[in-house]
């Protein structure tokens, strides 16, 4: 199967939690699907139609550390005017925030599309600057290639996000909320989904190494894939070390996803 992959580095990134808006402002450990989906519209110019692709990641950073954002509240001003002097129309003051920064943010994105070729020139000459997270986390793209990605029986699974369904698969992970889609005609419309955020790496197992459910092999296994899961692996990731064959499994998502993992919440 034939897919865009593209790399990209960065200085500094950061997902903040939208609800969280006062005080500390922590960052997600990973990029939820709906900044990924943004990342993409900033690149081809429009956002895409959400059932038009799909798409898996790794990501990693160096450290994280806070920081100081400063953040303007500007309010209506409907206090009279002073003799002499114009009317104001508003006010505004300062508050500084502190805020998760994630240093040195490494993203290696695959998509699988019906529209491979347009996309992998729009990724070579991105509509607007390449920025991953804030508007001013600029990034650049170290490189963007179409590959052919294989079918395989094991590969490892490491620093992405996992459908829901892999929960009971796999120890490792922390199970996490994040927003899967914002409708650009109206943000208020967000969809969340259930995750499972992964750190770490963990291998899946080869047939042979599940006896009766449970994995046998050394190393942090899983529980074996969720049922009709097909394996794809990226062929030109370093091998995990022990048994040969294992390469870089790729997780697929989409931003519809099925609704047993969908959340809708309030505005």
């Amino acid at each position: 199967m034939r897919v865009l992959k593209v790399e990209l580095e960065g200085t500094m990134t950061s997902f903040r939690h939208p609800y969280l808006l006062v005080g500390r402002q922590p960052s997600f450990p990973l990029p939820p699907p709906a900044t990924l989906n943004g990342h993409i519209a900033s690149v081809l110019g429009e956002y895409p139609d959400p059932a038009s692709f799909r798409f898996a990641f790794a990501f990693t950073h160096l450290a994280s550390v806070d920081d100081y954002e400063h953040t303007w509240n500007i309010e209506r001003d409907d206090r009279k005017p002073r003799k002499g002097r114009a009317a104001p129309n508003i006010t505004a003051s300062l508050s500084p925030t502190l805020r998760e920064l994630l240093f040195r943010p490494r993203l290696t994105l695959y998509i699988d599309t019906p529209e491979l070729e347009s996309w992998h020139a729009a990724f070579r000459s991105p509509a607007f600057p390449v920025a991953l997270g804030r508007s001013q986390d600029l990034a650049s793209y170290t490189s963007v290639q179409i590959i052919e990605v294989q079918r395989a029986e094991a590969g490892y699974l490491e620093h992405t996000l996992l459908p829901w369904a892999f929960r009971t698969h796999v120890t490792d992970g922390q199970g996490i909320l994040m927003p899967r889609h914002i409708q650009p005609e109206n943000r208020q419309q967000m969809t969340w989904a259930r995750y499972v955020a992964l750190m770490g790496r963990v291998l899946t197992p080869f047939p042979d190494e599940l006896a009766g459910g449970r994995p046998s092999g050394g190393g942090s296994l899983t529980y074996g894939l969720p049922e009709d899961y097909d394996l794809w692996v990226d062929p030109f990731t370093p091998e995990a070390r022990g048994r040969a064959g294992r390469r870089r499994a790729l997780v697929w998502h989409t931003l519809t996803g099925p609704d047993s993992e969908g959340v809708r919440l309030g505005a």
